[in-house]
């Protein structure tokens, strides 16, 4: 039997509320691409730690079970992704949005092709958050994965709300396995993956005076939209987030 359709609410889950109320675009996706019918049960969830389970009604569903609240994601995985050439790095943000990244941070390194304006910035930004809406529907989570707006990457190096083990991607330098050790006491784990050809000299020794560490993702080059994978992958093991209950 498959699980019950899971389906993000657009306002926080209150036992109080009873009655819960969808946007168009949510009932149009349950009645017409799902065939769904009144009564047909749902996991809801706000996107901020609440879930529950809910009965499909006229518009929108009904509360069947108490509100469950899990516990804060520890250590915050932070993933500061320099933009690339047009839509390459949209599958990656959906998978890692899938695997347990907690936040994306986009920048605008020195070799990001293309410059986004001002518009350009907003409309990636709504975009990217579109696809992590999308992934927590599809990995079940409870957790939206928040989306900064663009910036940047000599702006955000320095941000405090990055504190804590912030590390850039450099080829050749210590493997991210061996920097990672002992890090699962960390409150944010954060990794800084550059575009097409990567970080510049200048970019490197910036983030180094900032306090940043470098870290290696193996022994080959990856793609700029395959290495947040890797990165994020061997973080969520690394720090212990992939443990049961972690």
């Amino acid at each position: 039997m498959s699980p019950a359709p899971h389906v993000l609410v657009s306002t926080p889950l209150d036992p109080d509320q009873g009655h819960l109320e969808f946007a168009d675009a949510t009932m149009h996706h349950l009645r017409r691409v799902l065939r769904l019918e009144d009564g047909a049960m749902l996991s809801v969830t706000d996107g901020a730690g609440r879930r529950a389970t809910a009965s499909l009604t006229t518009t929108g569903a009904q509360l069947a079970s108490e509100v469950e609240v899990s516990a804060q994601r520890r250590p915050e995985l932070v993933l500061v992704q320099a933009l690339a050439k047009g839509r390459r790095l949209d599958d990656a943000v959906r998978s890692v949005c899938e695997l347990g990244v907690d936040r994306i941070v986009p920048v605008i390194a020195e070799r990001t092709q293309g410059r986004p304006g001002h518009d350009e910035r907003a409309a990636l930004r709504a975009r990217w958050r579109s696809l992590a809406l999308s992934a927590l529907e599809q990995s079940r989570s409870d957790r939206l994965v928040h989306i900064d707006e663009v910036c940047m990457f000599g702006d955000a190096i320095d941000r405090g709300d990055l504190a804590g083990q912030r590390l850039i991607a450099v080829p050749a330098a210590h493997a991210l396995p061996d920097v990672l050790g002992g890090l699962d006491a960390q409150e944010r784990v954060s990794v800084a993956i550059g575009p097409e050809g990567g970080w510049t000299p200048s970019e490197v020794a910036l983030a180094q005076g900032a306090g940043w560490v470098e870290a290696g993702l193996g022994p080959s080059v990856l793609r700029a939209e395959h290495a947040g994978l890797v990165a994020l992958s061997v973080m969520a093991a690394g720090t212990g987030r992939w443990r049961l209950g972690g």
